[in-house]
């Protein structure tokens, strides 16, 4: 794979790749960043993500990120489509720096029926589902997660970087909140609980050499930061980095990390995963 740049000294620094410079400080909440998965069009491999949802009448901000194969191909354009290939906005040309580029997407038409974020490349086009009304729900950035064995089933993880110590929380979702008739997203998740002896393995592709392993805190409540217990019947959907790992995350102690990672794991043998994505810390969202 080829990573992105891991660092830009001309690149403001409230500006990590994605666009969004919202500041916790100042009381503005976090972007709620949606990785989607990627996609290979025109002989280069991209990791797609969203910003919001996607609502008629409102601009959504899709961030589009070349990481394998040939790193001068340019996209042309993206649009939003229904399952049926009707377009329900027009297709947009993208705001491109450093092999990333930032589609804003404005559907005029009703979007109940539309999951489909399409790009465009020279005259090859791919389509990745949008997986409208996902959300995260603790500062973090959601993936769309898979399973091998289950082609047809998607769940969801959030993970959440502290760059001031360089810990690393994870939850997983079956369900991260979903579109209605009358909401562009519910609040609602549920988790997705797997034995506590799970282990989460990320590997960090802009990171030569760097990987991740993540537990759970304790298998007795296995409490978030908050106090929260994770503990349901033996099974959780809660993990943290470093813990009791001796592990060192010196190196993701940096509130201007900006990585590309993938996770992974193993639930009775059969393996879950979710492709690579763009991570940065939280205070950077």
């Amino acid at each position: 794979m080829t990573p992105a740049a891991v660092t830009d000294g001309e690149e403001k620094k409230e500006d990590h790749g994605h666009g969004h410079s919202h500041a916790h400080a100042d009381g503005t909440a976090p972007a709620k960043i949606v990785a989607l998965g990627t996609v290979t069009v025109g002989g280069a491999t991209f990791t797609i993500d969203r910003e919001g949802q996607v609502e008629s009448g409102k601009t959504t901000e899709f961030g589009v990120e070349i990481v394998g194969g040939n790193s001068a191909v340019v996209p042309s354009a993206a649009w939003i489509a229904n399952p049926d290939g009707e377009q329900v906005c027009d297709p947009t040309p993208g705001d491109g720096h450093d092999k990333h580029w930032h589609f804003n997407l404005e559907p005029m038409m009703p979007v109940k029926k539309s999951k489909t974020f399409v790009l465009k490349v020279g005259e090859e086009e791919a389509a990745i589902d949008y997986a409208p009304g996902a959300a995260p729900r603790n500062d973090g950035i959601l993936s769309v997660l898979k399973a091998a064995h289950a082609p047809d089933w998607r769940g969801y993880l959030e993970l959440k970087q502290h760059g001031d110590a360089g810990d690393l929380e994870l939850w997983l979702y079956a369900s991260a909140g979903r579109r209605t008739a009358w909401q562009a997203s519910t609040s609602d998740t549920t988790p997705f609980d797997v034995p506590a002896k799970t282990v989460m393995r990320l590997t960090f592709p802009s990171h030569e050499g760097k990987t991740v392993e993540m537990r759970v805190r304790n298998e007795d409540k296995n409490e978030d930061e908050d106090g929260t217990p994770n503990m349901r019947d033996g099974g959780t959907n809660y993990f943290i980095f470093p813990g009791e790992s001796g592990q060192d995350p010196a190196w993701l102690a940096n509130e201007e990390f900006r990585g590309i990672v993938s996770v992974a794991f193993e639930v009775d043998g059969k393996p879950y995963a979710c492709d690579p994505f763009v991570l940065v810390p939280h205070e950077k969202l």
